[in-house]
């Protein structure tokens, strides 16, 4: 589990690499593209703890767009 200092620090870095990403005109990934591609047992139950886990904190706004982004298969 990550720290809050960590957390923090995690998401300044992806919030600045989405700037760049945006500003340099590429398309960031969406979750609905890979939806061909199937999670192992191990990557869903992850999945679900980082769910859980956010839900402790955030707001569940935040949370579902989190979701809709594809966060938790990449945390």
């Amino acid at each position: 589990m990550n720290t809050d200092t960590q957390w923090q620090q995690d998401l300044v870095t992806a919030l600045h690499v989405e700037s760049l990403f945006i500003s340099s005109g590429l398309a960031f990934p969406k979750a609905e593209w890979a939806d061909s591609i199937k999670p192992t047992p191990a990557e869903s139950a992850r999945a679900v703890e980082n769910i859980r886990e956010w839900r402790r904190y955030l707001p569940e706004a935040c949370v579902k767009a989190m979701i809709d982004d594809g966060w938790q298969w990449s945390t």
